[in-house]
């Protein structure tokens, strides 16, 4: 990593893009709950469900299909289109799953449509904290590059392990502030998409006559993810891969209001 060096503007836009994936999430908490007076249950398991399904049981599934060593992770790692369509998948199954079965179990007793919003503030709240917190590792890591300590994050690593490591990091070195902005403002639509999908998938639990709406979210989910990674593969410009997920994310809302308002429409007359 002697050659490696990040710029003074790449430290201080990723530690301000970690920073706003935290508050993000928490300020939009503290409206919420000022405005709706909603209990937080729901956003704690938001919060819970995010990281069970997300992170924890889909680590097994992505492993085995990804990293490790028998032919079907190789033939899927070595495709770009493999590897996008599993990736997008792998996030609609999970999370999707995650969130039907919230509403169908503990949550089972809150009724009211506030409640799903108030979920899907906990599950992509929790989301972007988590990425937040992630983010900040590297403009430490920056730092100690800067400062010839650069040995100290690829000590233990294979050969190949830090070639992939430097390849990452040389992704980081050079970042202007409005791309970390860029970055930042990712987390917006995302929130949106887990809000309007809560709202969809809650109904699907609730009465069956929309039950179509849970596989219907998995798709839509699977279809972000794959976009997103497929994205990145194949060196998509960021604000590309940011207007795709922003299109999603507000047709997923339009969708969602829509159905909540003719559905509001019917009870009243």
């Amino acid at each position: 990593m002697d050659n490696l060096h990040f710029t003074d503007e790449a430290i201080a836009g990723l530690i301000i893009q970690s920073i706003l994936m935290i508050i993000i999430p928490v300020i939009l908490f503290i409206v919420w709950k000022i405005k709706t007076h909603e209990k937080v249950l729901p956003v704690i398991i938001g919060a819970v469900t995010w990281l069970l399904f997300a992170i924890i049981l889909k680590l097994a599934p992505a492993y085995f299909l990804l990293q490790a060593d028998n032919p079907i992770a190789k033939t899927i790692s070595g495709n770009i289109w493999y590897t996008s369509i599993l990736a997008g998948v792998l996030a609609g199954v999970f999370e999707e799953t995650g969130r039907f079965a919230a509403f169908k179990t503990v949550l089972r007793k809150y009724e009211h449509s506030r409640s799903s919003i108030s979920y899907g503030i906990g599950h992509g709240g929790f989301e972007s904290i988590y990425v937040g917190v992630q983010m900040l590792s590297f403009p430490l890591m920056g730092i100690l590059i800067n400062n010839g300590m650069g040995d100290r994050i690829t000590a233990g690593m294979d050969e190949a392990m830090k070639a992939a490591a430097l390849s990452q990091l040389e992704g980081y070195a050079s970042l202007t502030i409005p791309e970390c902005l860029l970055g930042a403002f990712e987390r917006i639509p995302a929130i949106l998409f887990h809000i309007s999908a809560s709202v969809l998938v809650f109904k699907a639990a609730r009465e069956k006559k929309y039950f179509y709406l849970y596989p219907l979210m998995i798709l839509v989910h699977t279809l972000i993810d794959f976009s997103a990674v497929f994205g990145q593969n194949v060196m998509l410009p960021p604000w590309a891969i940011e207007l795709i997920i922003t299109v999603f994310a507000a047709a997923t809302a339009y969708f969602a209001w829509l159905l909540t308002a003719r559905q509001r429409k019917q009870l009243q007359s």
